[in-house]
């Protein structure tokens, strides 16, 4: 998933808080328009920081995901084998770094 202004603002406060004044003219800081005069809107500045950093949050939650199933599908498996005698050690212990290498945090 690709962050933009819309998406972060929309996580910062719950709610219809803002809308755009002018939609023709597009999704951009200058066309935000506050209509909960509860809220206010961070600087521009704040903004892309902030795209930034949820960005960085939903990327390490996918991979977050992406490993646990892997370990799911292929070490756990692997676990087992190793507990009844029919893989070793070394072959699960291998599995588990080879999901750690594909899915980096």
């Amino acid at each position: 998933m690709q962050v933009n202004l819309d998406f972060y603002l929309a996580h910062i406060h719950e709610g219809q808080w803002f809308e755009l004044k002018d939609p023709s003219k597009g999704h951009f800081y200058e066309n935000i328009l506050v209509i909960d005069d509860t809220k206010t809107l961070p600087s521009k500045e704040e903004c892309e920081a902030g795209i930034i950093a949820l960005q960085a949050e939903l990327d390490a939650r996918a991979i977050d995901q992406q490993r646990q199933s892997a370990y799911q599908a292929e070490s756990d498996p692997l676990f087992f084998k190793y507990q009844r005698g029919e893989a070793t050690e070394q072959d699960w212990l291998d599995k588990v770094a080879e999901i750690k290498a594909r899915f980096p945090k």
